[in-house]
């Protein structure tokens, strides 16, 4: 069951990576961010407030909201992870996606921490489905690298890795707010603080007066696609805590890197080269070792 959620979740977060790059071409990835979360915290508030004590939510919630010590460590949780994502999006308008999205997989950061800090137990199987998936990413990476210039490529590594260490270092944290909360009032959380982060950089970067400008039927149209992909895969990936191993997640949500370019070749025409496909078949493997161990 476990592995079904992750499965959900790297799905929708495929299509939201190729996605993205639409969006910020024609709409400043700040006011992307607030209003997709805009969408996505009303969702939950709704399904939280609204529907928790239903039996179908009742699994998904520990205990209500309070203000106390743990809100205040979860918040500050969202925060660290949502530095990941401002990162992701200024990286993907200053470099391909080929590179940006395989750099920022990278799951040493995650495994670090969810050894040597949640005290997560190491298991050989996780090397071999780290060093496969890597190896994987890593010839994603330079098939991308081919074909664009030596400061594309910097900047690709380096926001990669920024959104690496940030999206890493928390997914591997988020097993305390999903104990103390449960999924449900997580996700609340998260997509909240998400929303008022990006409400801080419209101001940060004087695109207040132009926040209305972005109400159109198309952008809005584009706001609720993406607010309808993180919200299914955020809760997804949420409630898989519950049933996985911290690696064995962070193992399988891979698989978004592996949609994300299969989506292209599928729906982009973009072409495969030798590389890619190579990558592609150690990414499926490690799936494979990661699923066996699970």
């Amino acid at each position: 069951m476990g592995i079904l959620f992750v499965l959900i979740g790297a799905f929708c977060f495929a299509i939201s990576n190729v996605y993205w790059k639409k969006v910020t071409q024609t709409i400043p990835f700040q006011i992307g961010m607030f209003y997709r979360g805009v969408f996505a915290s009303a969702t939950f508030a709704i399904l939280y407030f609204g529907f928790r004590a239903t039996p179908f939510f009742a699994g998904w919630t520990v205990r209500p909201l309070a203000i106390d010590k743990q809100i205040g460590l979860t918040i500050a949780i969202c925060i660290f992870n949502i530095f990941g994502l401002m990162f992701f999006l200024r990286g993907i308008q200053k470099a391909p996606v080929s590179i940006v999205v395989p750099v920022s997989a990278l799951k040493v950061f995650t495994i670090l921490t969810a050894v040597f800090i949640v005290g997560e137990v190491w298991k050989m199987p996780y090397l071999y489905a780290f060093g496969l998936s890597t190896a994987g990413l890593l010839l994603l990476y330079l098939d991308g690298s081919e074909h664009t210039s030596v400061k594309q490529q910097k900047l690709g590594v380096l926001y990669g890795l920024a959104s690496s260490f940030f999206w890493g270092s928390s997914y591997a944290l988020y097993t305390y707010p999903i104990q103390w909360w449960g999924p449900l009032g997580f996700s609340f959380v998260i997509e909240t603080t998400a929303m008022l982060f990006g409400l801080v950089l419209i101001i940060k970067d004087g695109l207040l007066k132009q926040v209305f400008n972005y109400l159109q039927p198309q952008h809005i149209q584009t706001y609720i696609i993406q607010g309808v992909l993180l919200v299914a895969g955020g809760l997804a990936i949420n409630i898989s805590y519950q049933y996985l191993p911290i690696m064995v997640i962070n193992v399988l949500i891979i698989s978004s890197q592996l949609l994300s370019v299969l989506f292209g070749f599928i729906f982009f025409k973009e072409r495969l080269s030798i590389k890619q496909w190579t990558g592609l078949a150690l990414i499926v493997i490690s799936f494979i070792v990661v699923a066996v161990t699970a």
